[in-house]
């Protein structure tokens, strides 16, 4: 993990009621280029129930994405190719 790396995590951003981690997730965002959260979640539901979706994309960008055919839109857009 270094200023080269560019990170994407895949999932919905909840936490089971277990602690965020906050800390760990900031280490990664500050040694790497970049990190893309891909949360398979419409935006309306981020910070409801257990999800800490608003506090992770304070220090990611995170971004909707719900099926292969967005991954690829998006992946084609933050990548150069």
């Amino acid at each position: 993990l270094g200023p080269r790396t560019v990170v994407f995590v895949l999932g919905d951003a909840r936490t089971n009621r277990a602690d965020p981690r906050t800390e760990s997730l900031r280490l990664i965002a500050d040694r790497a280029r970049r990190v893309h959260w891909l949360n398979p979640e419409q935006p309306a539901l981020w910070g409801t129930g257990d999800s800490v979706a608003p506090l992770y994309a304070e220090l990611v960008d995170m971004r909707s994405c719900r099926d292969a055919r967005r991954l690829g839109e998006l992946i084609g857009r933050l990548l150069p190719v």
